[in-house]
């Protein structure tokens, strides 16, 4: 049964919430309507009748007078009184009698009535429907696999068992199925058998009980996002291609950020032979160099492609000095990485790594830390007793004094990964100000607070939402990496044939959506064209690799809509 607070919410979203925006200034006109004909009966009092009325008096008078009350309590005895009170009246029935029950009704009253009669909850999608995304469970990080797919222009349906959610949703303009996900009949009306790929993002049991279901009806491929890594084997033989342990993936990715021990490449996305991928510049002969004396491509045939610091991609220069604080963007082969470690492969005598959060992912972090005899310390305020594998030392990181007692001064890395996003701003900032040469990795668990993050003086940021759509979007594109780093978005178009016969330069790519071509595939057997000079022409055929921040890829996505 609904109850009132959920269609009360009905007026605070879509277009009922502009309407509110249009009430709030007619009643801002209204109130001031009702203020100057008070002052002006005052006037109008005094100067025609000899008495004196108080301003609150005035607001009485004029109310009762808009709203055709008229108590006769307070009256005028001249003509121009007369006058003056017949158009208060008037103006009341037009602006209080009239305007505002049918401002109320046509705005508010009437669609929501119209919607709740019209609302029938889609409950089977056309039979011509295949090849779309059905996606369980829409949380932040599903929301944000929605607009990936948006801007690859990937049909997708949400299967909601919440009513509710369900007509939100399609507010959005974001096509729904209404009917509990573990249904056969709900699935048949999805059209899963004709689904290109099934996203599961519910708990594991209600997971393995979609698995099972919709391997009784068909062989669409699954991917699940798993809570419990002991859950993967489970999942897997419920009938789940793909189950992502998005938490340990976190803790991995957090703490080879925060280490620098060994420098590893690691590789971000792929493109047939061609490789995208980053190294901390932090552990490298290259730290301090331009790059020109580096001379990566000259040693290893790597093209840096960019530079990653705080948050801010940039194309690095040949003059451009690279930072120890910064992540390479390279784009190669297998084989030119496998050089590039040749050359990084000095490790740095000491490293040792502070944990701030005792969860799942800090859990991962210290394990991946712990299998490449990197030492770190474990800080939260209590102990997880899911973690049995690692001792935390109780405390509250909060306090610069647990901070300075763990040796945050000594230490070259921080990994901050509670579960609330204010906390782990807070400790960003207190640790940055202790130490402001120790290396912050920091996670973030709403999008939104990616920014405030890098604000605190954290170097790298890793959100939940980010990570998990990458990752889900990369394993329904069938590419061999599943994972791509925070705020950069390496992804492939065809060529617009708009471009076709224009050079780089004069394509004007990346000034009109801010995206940089990394590479261009060619129509025959050879290798792509790695970091292709300005005058390369655009042929026919042509596929574009491109990198950019999210929003430059939606740019790119409007700008060439071919």
């Amino acid at each position: 049964m609904k109850t009132f607070a959920a269609e009360l919410a009905y007026f605070f979203r879509g277009q009922a919430r502009k309407n509110i925006k249009i009430l709030t200034f007619y009643c801002s006109f209204l109130t001031l309507l009702v203020m100057t004909y008070a002052a002006l009966f005052r006037f109008l009092m005094w100067e025609l009748e000899g008495r004196d009325y108080s301003f609150i008096t005035g607001i009485y008078w004029t109310i009762t007078a808009m709203s055709t009350l008229g108590y006769g309590d307070i009256t005028f005895s001249s003509d121009p009184g007369f006058l003056f009170s017949a158009i208060v009246t008037l103006s009341g029935v037009v602006f209080m009698l009239i305007l505002l029950p049918f401002g109320m009704i046509s705005l508010f009253l009437a669609p929501w009535i119209e919607q709740r009669l019209r609302y029938r909850a889609t409950m089977a999608l056309p039979a011509e429907t295949s090849g779309h995304i059905l996606i369980f469970g829409f949380d932040s990080v599903t929301r944000t696999l929605t607009r990936h797919l948006q801007n690859r222009r990937t049909p997708f349906v949400i299967v909601s068992p919440d009513h509710e959610q369900a007509i939100a949703l399609e507010e959005e303009g974001l096509q729904v199925v209404y009917g509990t996900p573990t249904d056969a009949k709900a699935l048949r009306g999805a059209r899963v058998e004709a689904a290109g790929h099934i996203i599961a993002n519910l708990s594991d049991p209600e997971n393995t009980n979609l698995c099972l279901t919709a391997r009784s009806l068909c062989d669409t491929p699954i991917a699940t996002l798993v809570n419990e890594p002991e859950h993967q084997d489970l999942l897997r033989l419920a009938g789940a291609d793909q189950s992502i342990p998005l938490k340990n993936i976190l803790g991995h990715y957090l703490a080879s950020r925060a280490t620098t021990r060994g420098a590893l490449a690691h590789v971000l996305d792929s493109f047939g032979s061609l490789q995208i991928a980053e190294i901390p510049v932090q552990g490298t002969p290259f730290v301090g160099q331009t790059l020109a004396q580096a001379q990566v491509r000259q040693r290893t045939g790597l093209a840096v492609i960019g530079l990653w610091e705080r948050g801010r991609f940039t194309t690095p220069q040949a003059d451009t000095i690279l930072s120890p604080k910064a992540l390479m963007v390279l784009a190669g082969t297998a084989e030119q990485l496998k050089a590039l470690e040749k050359v990084t492969g000095e490790e740095e005598s000491e490293d040792r790594i502070l944990i701030l959060g005792h969860g799942r992912i800090g859990c991962a972090a210290a394990s991946f830390l712990e299998r490449r005899s990197v030492p770190f310390i474990l800080i939260d305020c209590q102990s997880n007793p899911d973690c049995l594998d690692h001792v935390a030392v109780i405390g509250d990181a909060t306090s610069p004094k647990v901070l300075r007692e763990s040796g945050i001064q000594e230490a070259k890395g921080l990994i901050v990964t509670t579960n609330d996003d204010s906390t782990n701003i807070f400790l960003t900032l207190a640790s940055r100000h202790i130490n402001p040469d120790i290396r912050i990795v920091a996670r973030a668990n709403r999008e939104e607070n990616v920014e405030q993050l890098y604000a605190a003086g954290a170097d790298f940021v890793v959100s939940n939402a980010s990570v998990g759509a990458n990752i889900l979007s990369n394993i329904i594109e069938g590419k061999e990496s599943i994972f791509l780093t925070e705020g950069i978005n390496v992804f492939r178009r065809d060529l617009p044939p708009e471009l076709i016969g224009k050079s780089i330069q004069d394509s004007r790519i990346r000034p009109r959506s801010g995206c940089s071509i990394v590479a261009l595939e060619r129509d025959d057997d050879q290798d792509p064209l790695v970091v292709p000079p300005p005058e390369t022409i655009l042929a026919k055929g042509m596929g574009l690799i491109l990198i950019g921040s999210p929003e430059q890829e939606q740019v790119f996505s409007r700008t060439f809509r071919h």
